[in-house]
């Protein structure tokens, strides 16, 4: 009887073609986990964008008072007591503030009401959620007593990568040109 010529794989064969599988492996994973990490701080990412805008847009517009709603464009001065706290002053003469408190991570908006003067939270951050704000002065002479900068940002950890998101603007005072 005559053998036929049959051909197996060798060890060798077969351990290349198992390193090769791993590696191959290894890559798709990589990927899977390099996009699913994106995606899963991408959302958060938005979310402190929204909510940065949100709390621009409520120190912007002011609240209602006695005499109606009083929005920071109408300040006609301002003193900036830190990075973080500024006191203004409206065509009534009443004083108002807006500072954040690091301690418990609030934004807190002090305003005349009509039971007399209060401290109103506009925004308090949530767990693990690091607030920033900071009033400045643009450069230049022109500038000094007549704009102010405002500066929003959130921050959190997710996953070990920190997100952020922020909202910047300047606010032109009341009956004011530069």
């Amino acid at each position: 009887m005559k053998l036929m010529n049959s051909r197996a794989f060798t060890l060798a064969e077969i351990m290349l073609a198992m390193t090769i599988t791993v590696f191959m492996m290894g890559v798709v994973f990589s990927f899977y986990h390099l996009s699913n990490n994106a995606s899963s701080t991408g959302i958060p990412r938005q979310q402190l964008q929204n909510d940065s805008g949100v709390i621009l847009g409520k120190i912007l517009e002011g609240k209602s008072e006695p005499g109606g709603v009083f929005r920071l464009s109408e300040m006609v001065s301002y003193n900036r007591v830190s990075i973080n706290e500024l006191h203004f002053w409206g065509i009534d003469g009443a004083e108002r503030w807006i500072r954040l408190d690091n301690a418990s991570g609030t934004i807190i908006y002090h305003h005349p009401t009509a039971a007399g003067p209060a401290d109103e939270i506009i925004y308090t951050a949530s767990p693990g959620v690091t607030i920033t704000l900071r009033f400045s002065t643009p450069v230049g002479a022109q500038y000094t007593g007549v704009v102010i900068g405002i500066d929003v940002a959130l921050t959190n950890t997710i996953s070990g990568n920190t997100v952020s998101g922020s909202v910047s603007t300047y606010v032109n005072m009341r009956n004011h040109a530069v």
